[in-house]
């Protein structure tokens, strides 16, 4: 089958059309298309090369979530057990999702809402689920980012001296731990007998003390009661105001919204730093990190300790796939919306390969310089690799600043560490903020004009609506937004974009577009192996399909309360997640209301917002050489322009703007 549609596809591309009634059509479509659409698209401005895009997307993929959220993942679900399951959803699922969003991007050359559009205005709210996923999930991305932010600015105002002590005001003395000190107390737990006993540094000696009581290191105390300031009363109790967070949220914001208002081009010279020094980073801290007394500790925990255990349970698979959603942006947006900016003639595939690559190499690598550095504080400790922390998040905002204070040069070492964090969250949550803004751009083109009053209003209203993370109970709320919104509503985007690209679209049609931009296979090995192999065609059509549903079925199913604790976190966590989670996929049916009314107002066939749309870019071909012409009867009564370009935008046109005295000439201005 795949062989068939392969060759009939090739022989398509070379083999021009002799028919020259086709040919006057399609002229003349083009003709208008090239009219309609000289605004909207034609004058979006691009990436000066192609090394700037594939950059920026690997900006995007690459992120906090390599270096924070992987090691948690897999510390959580089995160790190196974890990378099974990662490493088949990357080959079923997560390469062959950014090839198709690269791909679709790339030869629409519009945001995903207007290609969803054009496929059917009924399915328009696709377009918008991932728009969606990508803003919620940036607004509470950007508070690991602050938090950097303030490891870095206290780091210079000499942090890291008070960071693993137990003296500050923030630290609860009868639970802290100076793990430097402890070390005094090793020899004494040797001789206990009464292994419901053990000595532990406190309050400035070794005391003999209950195992069960639990105890915490400064430098988690530092990060939980200094910088967090986590309530410990739950999330319906917002608690104190934290203002060293607000104030870095603040920062960050203003530094997003200035990179997004100055537009791709610029985006794509800051990738050079931001993609390309923390990859560099990176490497530096995993030789050191393996070069650290106990590193093989903590790396055969990682790579040789597996809980195959776990591979049998539903939810390692729903974590391996939700992280790699995550990590990848996979049905977030930004994929597709940066490939419209991107050249016809590039190679999506090679760009794909290249961003699956780096993405998990970095968390790879990341969670190998983590563990080696876990490792080693294990053996600082004089315990096990799995007692160091007590939770995931402390892999990267504990293990690391505690085994800083224990190496030579540690401000060197915690500086470098801290700033590649902050490049590789900046990256990215430049790149989720900027989605939304590009789909109002393709709909509203001379909103182009005015880029730095949407990206101020854009920024400030994610802003305004992430300020709850500045009280003291804000944290519940992160982790409402990480389960519900980073996860399951990236599964359920990427897996309506499959459905709606291969079964509504048309696999056939949609390797025909393939062709278009990258051409035929120039060999039986390119064919089976390269752009237009017969796994990507397989897989499309059954596997990514079955996986993406079968664990979006299977992630409905959860135990409440979250963290079986019904205090810290009621059944209002679950709600509000819930709603959270479902407000992406509230899009489809708003829009198809939307365009329903939008066709029944303007008397067109109201059949025709289940149909392919007279400006995709594909529409005279499909048109031509559709086997069945019942499927594009009534043509000639669809929509010649968007609504946008047929009402909104020319009604626009014609107001008369005072462009030489009034207060709005710099909006009206073309850059």
């Amino acid at each position: 089958m795949s062989q068939s549609i392969t060759s009939e596809i090739s022989h398509e591309h070379q083999i021009p059309r002799a028919d020259s009634e086709a040919a006057a059509t399609t002229s003349e479509f083009e003709s208008k298309k090239s009219e309609n659409q000289s605004e909207n698209e034609k004058n979006r401005e691009g990436f000066s090369n192609p090394l700037e895009f594939v950059l920026t997307a690997l900006g995007l993929a690459v992120g906090l979530g390599n270096i924070w959220r992987f090691p948690t993942r897999a510390f959580e679900n089995g160790g190196s057990a974890f990378l099974i399951p990662y490493l088949i959803c990357a080959i079923l699922f997560g390469l062959p999702g950014v090839y198709l969003e690269m791909l679709t991007g790339q030869y629409q050359g519009v945001s995903p809402p207007i290609v969803f559009r054009r496929i059917a205005p009924f399915l328009e709210g696709i377009g918008w689920m991932p728009a969606i996923v990508a803003s919620a999930i940036g607004i509470y991305y950007i508070l690991i980012i602050s938090w950097v932010v303030l490891y870095i600015f206290n780091l210079f105002r000499g942090d890291l001296n008070v960071w693993n002590k137990c003296d500050n005001f923030w630290n609860d003395p009868e639970t802290c731990i100076d793990m430097l000190k402890q070390k005094h107390c090793w020899n004494l737990t040797e001789g206990i007998s009464n292994s419901n006993l053990r000595w532990v540094f406190l309050n400035g000696s070794c005391q003999e003390v209950s195992s069960s009581i639990q105890f915490t290191s400064a430098t988690e105390q530092y990060l939980m009661r200094n910088i967090i300031r986590k309530s410990a009363r739950g999330m319906m109790d917002l608690g104190d105001f934290n203002t060293p967070v607000f104030l870095a949220m603040t920062f960050c914001w203003i530094l997003n919204g200035l990179v997004i208002w100055k537009g791709m081009r610029i985006m794509g010279k800051i990738a050079y730093v931001t993609t390309l020094l923390p990859y560099a980073l990176i490497l530096i801290m995993f030789v050191r990190g393996i070069t650290l007394e106990g590193a093989s500790t903590g790396l055969y925990y990682f790579f040789l300790n597996p809980d195959y255990s776990r591979i049998l349970s539903p939810k390692t698979w729903i974590a391996a796939l939700s992280q790699l959603c995550f990590s990848l942006a996979l049905g977030q947006g930004g994929l597709m919306s940066m490939a419209s900016y991107n050249k016809k003639s590039s190679n999506c595939f090679i760009n794909a390969l290249v961003v699956i690559i780096g993405d998990t190499l970095m968390s790879v690598i990341g969670g190998a310089a983590v563990f080696s550095t876990l490792g080693f504080l294990a053996k600082q400790r004089n315990v096990e690799v799995s007692e160091v922390v007590q939770s995931g998040l402390s892999l990267s905002f504990v293990v690391y600043p505690e085994a800083f204070t224990q190496m030579p040069i540690p401000w060197l070492w915690a500086f470098l560490f801290f700033l590649t964090l902050f490049l590789l969250g900046i990256s990215s949550e430049i790149a989720l903020t900027e989605v939304f803004c590009t789909c109002l751009y393709d709909q509203y083109p001379k909103l182009r004009s005015s880029k730095w009053l949407v990206s101020f209003v854009w920024c400030l209203f994610l802003y305004v609506c992430g300020l709850i993370f500045s009280f003291s109970g804000g944290f519940y709320y992160f982790e409402l937004f990480d389960e519900y919104s980073a996860g399951f509503s990236s599964m359920t985007a990427v897996t309506f974009e499959i459905l709606t690209v291969i079964f509504v679209y048309g696999i056939r049609n949609f390797k025909f577009d393939l062709v278009s931009m990258i051409g035929p296979a120039r060999n039986w090995f390119t064919g089976f192996f390269g752009a237009q192999s017969p796994y990507f065609l397989i897989n499309w059509l059954v596997i990514s399909p079955i996986l993406g549903v079968g664990l979006l079925i299977l992630s409905l199913i959860r135990d409440y309360p979250y963290n079986n604790d019904a205090q810290k976190y009621p059944i209002y966590f679950d709600i509000f997640g819930w709603i959270l989670a479902s407000i992406p996929v509230s899009m489809v049916p708003i829009f198809a209301v939307r365009n329903f009314l939008y066709f029944k107002n303007n008397r067109y066939p109201i059949r025709g917002i289940f149909k392919l749309q007279k400006q995709h870019v594909s529409y005279n071909r499909i048109k031509n050489i559709a086997e069945d012409s019942s499927n594009m009867s009534n043509a000639e009564n669809l929509p010649e322009n968007e609504p946008w370009e047929s009402s909104v935008m020319r009604k626009y046109e014609k107001l008369e703007w005072p462009k030489n005295k009034s207060f709005f000439a710099p909006l009206l201005k073309n850059e």
